[in-house]
């Protein structure tokens, strides 16, 4: 994690400093990712980022962090059921609609997410992961917590067990779509939603077959 140097730094200037570093890592890979070109693009001297990170691999994972909680900020509102009586499934798609026009907004970072999925950051990808489901878990366990109570999940099912199902399929099937989408030459971000709403829609239903409940 970031020293507390950075975190005193103005919000503006952390998000100059984090976006610039994105964008290196994105384009150059980590390895070649230069702090140097970093600090140029930030606006501060490059012996400034390692007052503020310890190593470039601290800068790295924290760009994950920072990445994930922008963008679940952003979404907050297509990811949290505001309707308790609502299906869960029937959120899961319209939300998932909703937040894939929502995420274009986000480019770089969406498609430095999904690079991380796909192994683009060989060495790092396992702890990045970790940053992005730890993330999600809570918001995951949230949502089939209202499913539950709303009879669209089943309840017989402890919600760790649902939730890590939940969580390996849609890694699996984001892998899919992403791979998809770049053997067509594009990033996820590019391709609308209908290039992918048969798969989704298929999804959604095999999930409902199996933990949905009687509503």
């Amino acid at each position: 994690m970031p020293k507390e140097t950075f975190s005193n730094l103005p919000l503006e200037k952390q998000e100059k400093i984090m976006r610039s570093s994105i964008h290196e890592f994105l384009n150059h890979g980590f390895e070649k990712g230069n702090i140097g070109n970093i600090a140029k693009s930030a606006g501060v001297a490059k012996g400034s980022m390692y007052q503020y990170f310890e190593n470039k691999k601290e800068l790295f994972l924290y760009c994950v962090k920072w990445s994930t909680e922008l963008l679940l900020q952003k979404n907050e509102q297509y990811i949290t059921l505001k309707d308790k009586t609502m299906n869960v499934f029937d959120f899961l798609y319209q939300n998932t609609k909703i937040s894939w026009l929502q995420i274009k907004e986000e480019r770089e970072l969406v498609i430095f997410m999904q690079d991380i999925f796909l192994g683009k950051y060989s060495g790092l990808t396992d702890e990045s992961m970790s940053y992005i489901t730890g993330f999600a878990n809570e918001h995951l366990l949230n949502l089939i917590q209202d499913g539950k109570n709303n009879g669209s999940i089943r309840t017989d099912i402890d919600d760790t067990m649902i939730s890590l199902f939940l969580t390996g399929v849609s890694f699996k099937i984001k892998e899919y779509i992403m791979n998809r989408a770049r053997n067509l030459g594009e990033d996820i971000v590019d391709e609308d939603f209908e290039v992918f709403e048969e798969e989704i829609n298929a999804l959604l239903e095999l999930l409902k077959n199996g933990m949905g409940g009687k509503q």
